[in-house]
């Protein structure tokens, strides 16, 4: 097997106004009139005016042994496990990790003994233990009983005895039944015991707290015993069960062929290492050498399954039982490096390492003794440092550099080898940003621009939602508004405006200034003028758009020209007209002789103006300027009671 040459990490590096003074209205105006303004004067009503999953790119490994034994790439902060790559940071595995931090270590009697149980057993059938091997397996095999017992083993050693005796049987080892029903009985005999030993107690224990007159702590501590103990014996209760239900079937069991207790054997010894349980691969492929001795390990798997790509995949032969058992051994050497190089790096205060280390061993090894038996303040040191980490992501991933640089000092502080480098950069880097727009935000709000304003404030926020920066702008609007400068300074812009008879930038600022102005009877009717005469221009214009499209550029500029008279200042009427007068000249100059020779009061020339008037009338028929100028000559011609209307076809 290779052996990575660095570590992987635990957690991803890291790397959001009312003064109003005397209002003058201008003299002349045509999109607003005062005297219109007056005439509608009436009292006004007051009104108050938001994964992680890091994917990396994955890179291809290899060992002698396929991917059978988890394998570490330190580059890619990846731990290939079970034919599956996983991220250090997966949400799987790191919320595993983190429940088994938050875990009580197994330091109990029945743990401590459970673990001796297992050596004694890898003792006994290990090659080294000089002995002959019924010997050994008699040993050996008496053992799982009681090892599976313990609840953490997961009734995994009973399974190991029944492959195991099955294997037996097949070989010919035993010829009866008798030996394994005895041990069974044994077991049984000896769970009873503890049962009654257990219940003694529990009674000794009632007696004293009926007699003591120590109050109601006493009490408590022997109800929290009494539970644990009741909880201890359903246990055992369920176990005799279990081995009631063995007997019974050993009892009726037959004997099976070699080739398929092999298979079976096998089956259960490679299910054995994908759930990690190393040190019961080890004795179960140490029993089976002692078994099955005719030099033939090769594992019988089913061609092209999943689970012979998984134990096949790079190594270009059959994987045997020897194989099996070497990788075994490996992730558990391994294991107790990692487990080691964490009790280093914690004794030096290196928590980053610490907790990466520790990843690494349970990653591989969860369920050996080296990683179960880390110390309970050993792991919750680790627990708070990483749940600070993913909070430290967290606060980066929503903008939050204000609780992110708290947090990331608090880290270094805790940490001697915390790498802060890419953080501290991020976070300078977009405090520094955002920081920028809240100055340039403050700028335009001095000027007055208000539109630059609005998108600095926006493009401040984005990148730093919490920037206390963008408070002090929340406190300055607050105290604008309480002072009123801010209302005063939109009522001079308003009658600055209004007195330059700018009606189109007021139009342009309704929204400010309606605020504003809603308490004085005299704005409040000016601007309301304003809106609705812009209104009725910019309809205009909309429809004279239209008739340009179909062509008829004479009923455009005519639809404008009536409104030139009622507002002969407004730059977009008179634009439009301008872009007009060049397609309709001939029309226009027609109309402008005929006015000139009609308003001659020194000498009026009323047949020459009624010439031009009929010259228009001939260019664009359906004028009804033209025709409006007929009517007027007709009657200053003919006597009013005999005065017509004059339609020139």
């Amino acid at each position: 097997m290779k052996h990575s040459k660095t570590h992987s990490q635990v957690s991803r590096k890291l790397v959001t106004l009312m003064a109003l003074p005397c209002l003058t209205l201008p003299a002349a105006a045509q999109v607003f009139d005062p005297t219109k303004a007056a005439s509608n004067t009436k009292p006004a009503a007051s009104q108050n005016s938001g994964d992680t999953t890091v994917v990396r790119n994955k890179k291809e490994t290899k060992s002698p042994y396929g991917d059978e034994v988890p394998f570490i790439d330190p580059t890619q902060e990846t731990i290939s496990l079970m034919g599956h790559t996983f991220s250090l940071g997966d949400n799987r595995l790191g919320g595993q990790f983190k429940s088994y931090l938050a875990d009580t270590p197994n330091q109990t009697e029945e743990a401590k003994k459970y673990r001796e149980t297992i050596d004694a057993i890898l003792t006994a059938v290990s090659p080294h233990t000089i002995d002959n091997p019924k010997q050994k397996l008699r040993n050996g095999f008496s053992l799982l009983l009681p090892a599976a017992s313990y609840p953490g083993d997961g009734r995994i050693c009973d399974s190991l005895a029944n492959a195991i005796y099955s294997a037996m049987l097949a070989k010919g080892t035993v010829n009866k039944t008798d030996n394994y029903i005895d041990s069974l009985e044994k077991e049984s005999k000896r769970i009873s015991y503890n049962i009654s030993v257990i219940e003694q107690k529990t009674d000794i224990s009632d007696n004293t707290v009926k007699k003591s007159s120590s109050g109601s702590g006493r009490s408590r501590k022997t109800t929290v015993e009494t539970t644990a103990e009741s909880h201890e014996m359903q246990t055992m209760k369920k176990r005799i069960v279990e081995i009631e239900a063995l007997k019974k079937l050993h009892q009726a069991g037959n004997k099976v062929s070699i080739a398929q207790a092999k298979v079976h054997y096998q089956a259960l010894l490679a299910q054995l290492f994908i759930q990690r349980r190393f040190e019961h691969v080890v004795i179960g492929t140490r029993f089976y050498n002692l078994i099955f001795r005719d030099g033939d390990s090769e594992m019988k798997l089913k061609k092209d399954s999943d689970i012979a790509k998984f134990f096949g995949k790079g190594l270009g032969v059959e994987p045997t039982i020897t194989g099996l058992d070497s990788a075994a051994n490996e992730a558990i050497g391994k294991v107790t490096t990692f487990v080691a190089a964490f009790n280093n790096h914690l004794s030096h205060n290196e928590l980053h390492s610490a907790s990466k280390r520790l990843t690494e061993a349970f990653a591989i090894g969860e369920f050996l003794p080296a990683v179960q038996t880390v110390p309970t303040e050993d792991r919750r040191k680790i627990l708070d440092y990483v749940r600070d980490g993913y909070a430290l992501v967290n606060f980066m991933d929503v903008h939050d550099y204000t609780n992110a640089k708290i947090l990331l000092e608090a880290l270094k502080k805790r940490s001697k080898d915390f790498d802060s480098t890419k953080a501290e950069g991020a976070i300078a880097a977009y405090t520094r940003v955002s920081d920028s727009h809240v100055r340039a935000a403050k700028m335009a709000l001095m000027q007055g621009d208000q539109e630059k304003f609005q998108q600095e404030l926006k493009n401040a926020t984005q990148v730093w939602p919490t920037n206390p920066r963008l408070k002090e702008i929340d406190e300055r609007l607050d105290s604008i508004l309480d002072k009123g400068d801010l209302a005063k300074g939109l009522t001079n812009d308003f009658d600055r405006l209004l007195s330059e008879s700018n009606y189109r930038e007021i139009f342009k600022r309704q929204y400010e200034f309606v605020p504003v102005v809603q308490d004085d009877s005299e704005r409040k009717n000016a601007i309301e003028q304003i809106i609705k005469n812009i209104h009725r221009i910019d309809g205009s214009i909309m429809q004279a758009t239209e008739f340009s499209k179909i062509g008829n550029d004479y009923a455009a500029w005519e639809s404008l020209a009536t409104l030139r008279d009622e507002f002969p200042k407004d730059p977009e009427l008179l634009r439009k007209l301008e872009k007009l007068s060049s397609k309709v000249a001939d029309f226009t100059v027609a109309l402008t002789r005929a006015k000139e020779f009609e308003d001659n009061d020194l000498n009026p020339q009323t047949g020459s103006a009624l010439s031009w008037y009929l010259e228009a009338k001939n260019i664009y028929p359906d004028s009804k300027h033209a025709q409006a100028g007929i009517d007027r000559l007709v009657k200053r011609i003919l006597p009013e009671s005999e005065a017509t209307t004059v339609t020139v076809d």
